[in-house]
């Protein structure tokens, strides 16, 4: 059994403490800052067009939560709390294995209903490539094969997000393999919708593992730490679906549990970790998360440690910017054929990102940055800011864990500010257990300024807090994600139901239209789905003469109450209006038939 900290004995003649003064002023800054934040994004936002799902859905969902977190940061700042929830929390420290396990098991327990109940498996166009690619991969090929017969349609029937192979010879996104691989795995055993889950929990017990490395004396930390990615609405939410951000949580953690060791063992496995984070689907995040800590070897004069982990990270990168190259290469397709998707593809991708950049993106940043706080742990923000001494001295790891948060928010900003779908800022989800370590050295600083009855009164602002996060957040945000996912997963069941050969998608005046455009790699299903944008009236012609087709548009995306925005597809409108047309010549193709239902515009 474990040493209690001082701070969990109290006075018995006292029921009510205030908060110490450093928390109160941090629950003050913090209530503000939101308050200031959401009421200018939603004000400004109220008369301007949203633009984006992200704005969207801080009007619609975040803005009065937001609203409700800052309220109760001033409402427990005001009030004297009782100070008996540090009885429970000094049991709870007694047994701290027993609880990390039982916490384990209600993350991986949310995480397998929420898969079926909140989101019905359904994937977004991301998260359905991560499925795309497994498939790939338990076939033991990286790349899919596409039959002679299929190849002029390749681009319409994957539109999004897919490899450029010349003469469309095969089907692979171009995301990397690793978040598929693990998906592929799980698979092999069970249903690969468990993976999100069984990883989520696994970043639970891993932040316990890199708490107690960073503090063996401090349970208390530990166990808070913890607390809050387990009471994440993100993490939660997030792991129910198929991106790869809850396996970056994950990784990160496990890495930086290595990296802690700091012995041979611990590097080299360190090494091998950030070879998978960086491959798992986007090659920029896990080297922003991992670059202070290596930069910190080299400033403490540890320099050819610091050497290896760059040279190592070198190679790394290389191999991931060449992968694609490298497996179609092994698969025996010419160099004619993968020219396109090696290193020169790679820096296209980065020119053109760069070249998007516009100033306005920092806008959309801080709704991004509203909607991470609003999805976690209401405790988190505070407490992560108590840690300014630690950072600023620059005590353990504060400092780096803070700077990758900096690196990644800065990268996002300049590379890709709009996430599009996601649960809470998904670009942020690999340093949740960062900001929660932070929130862990805040609790060590608040703790030493503060009497017994003070920290007695702060565990009961954590108990508040983490009832809050998951009796009330988490049911409200998962109802959010239901209420958006659902007619997305109506509309592609009929989809694929449809008793033609083939379904043409019309994505006019509908968003996220891509998301029904999914078709098996091997191109086994039927109905199989179309992007009518991408065939012209050779394809159409060709398509309608050998197959029967059915047509879901517009007015089918509005039964199915799919959101609605003429604005965003007006700029290639009147290239499915020719197609539609092209249709209507050839007499091919007929409506699905759908009833009426709920209209959602944004």
């Amino acid at each position: 059994m474990a040493a209690l900290p001082p701070q969990i004995v109290l006075d018995e003649t006292k029921s009510a403490s205030r908060l110490p003064h450093d928390m109160r002023m941090a629950l003050i800054a913090c209530a503000l800052a939101i308050a200031v934040c959401t009421f200018s994004t939603t004000f400004l936002q109220s008369r301007s067009p949203l633009g984006s799902l992200t704005a969207f859905f801080v009007l619609t969902h975040d803005a009065f939560w937001l609203i409700v977190v800052a309220v109760l940061h001033l409402g427990i700042t005001i009030l004297r709390l009782p100070t008996a929830a540090s009885h429970a929390a000094s049991v709870i420290l007694c047994y701290s294995r027993t609880v990390i396990v039982i916490l384990m098991a209600l993350v991986l327990i949310c995480g397998v209903i929420g898969t079926y109940v909140v989101l019905h498996g359904f994937l977004t166009q991301d998260e359905f490539l991560a499925e795309f690619d497994a498939t790939i991969l338990r076939s033991g090929m990286a790349i899919a094969p596409v039959d002679s017969e299929w190849r002029p349609y390749v681009s319409a029937l994957a539109t999004s997000f897919m490899l450029p192979i010349f003469h469309g010879a095969g089907f692979a996104s171009a995301y990397l393999p690793v978040n598929a691989s693990l998906r592929a795995i799980v698979g092999l055993v069970a249903d690969p919708s468990l993976t999100g889950p069984l990883l989520a929990a696994l970043a639970v017990v891993t932040t316990f593992g890199v708490a107690r490395r960073l503090w063996p004396t401090r349970l208390d930390a530990a166990f808070i730490s913890t607390l809050l990615v387990a009471t994440s609405s993100q993490v939660l939410v997030t792991s129910m679906t198929s991106y790869a951000m809850t396996a970056h949580l994950t990784l990160n953690l496990i890495w930086l549990w290595l990296f802690l060791r700091d012995d041979k063992i611990g590097h080299g496995a360190a090494i091998g970790v950030g070879f998978l984070a960086s491959g798992l689907h986007q090659l920029i995040f896990h080297p922003l998360f991992a670059a202070p800590f290596i930069a910190r070897l080299w400033a403490s004069g540890r320099r050819p440690l610091a050497l290896t982990y760059g040279v190592s990270y070198a190679a790394i990168c290389l191999f991931w910017i060449s992968y694609w190259q490298i497996v179609l290469a092994w698969q025996g397709m010419s160099p004619q054929d993968s020219g396109d998707a090696g290193p020169l593809y790679f820096m296209v991708r980065v020119v053109s990102l760069l070249a998007s950049f516009h100033w306005t993106g920092v806008g959309l940043m801080l709704k991004n940055v509203l909607r991470f706080v609003d999805w976690q742990n209401p405790m988190l923000l505070p407490l992560s800011f108590l840690a300014y001494r630690s950072i600023r001295d620059g005590s353990g790891i504060a400092r780096g864990l803070t700077t990758g948060v900096i690196l990644t928010l800065a990268a996002m900003f300049i590379l890709m500010p709009d996430q599009g779908v996601g649960w809470g800022y998904r670009y942020l989800h690999g340093l949740i257990g960062s900001l929660s370590l932070l929130a862990g050295y805040g609790w060590i600083a608040l703790s030493a300024r503060a009497t017994r009855d003070e920290m007695a009164a702060s565990w009961t602002m954590l108990t508040i807090g983490s009832a809050v996060a998951w009796l009330i957040l988490l049911p409200v945000h998962a109802k959010h994600a239901h209420d958006f996912a659902t007619p997305y997963f109506r509309a592609a069941e009929a989809i694929e139901r449809a008793s033609t050969d083939l379904v043409i998608v019309d994505r006019s005046g509908f968003v996220f239209a891509e998301d029904f455009v999914r078709n098996d790699p091997f191109l086994r299903n039927r109905p199989k789905v179309l992007d009518l944008t991408l065939l012209d009236e050779a394809n159409l012609a060709d398509l309608c003469a050998r197959y029967s087709i059915s047509l879901f548009g517009r007015p089918q995306a509005l039964a199915f109450g799919v959101p609605v925005n003429d604005a965003a597809t007006k700029f290639d409108d009147e290239v499915r209006a020719k197609g539609r047309a092209a249709m209507a010549r050839l007499s091919c193709g007929v409506d699905m038939a759908v009833s009426a239902n709920k209209v959602t515009r944004f």
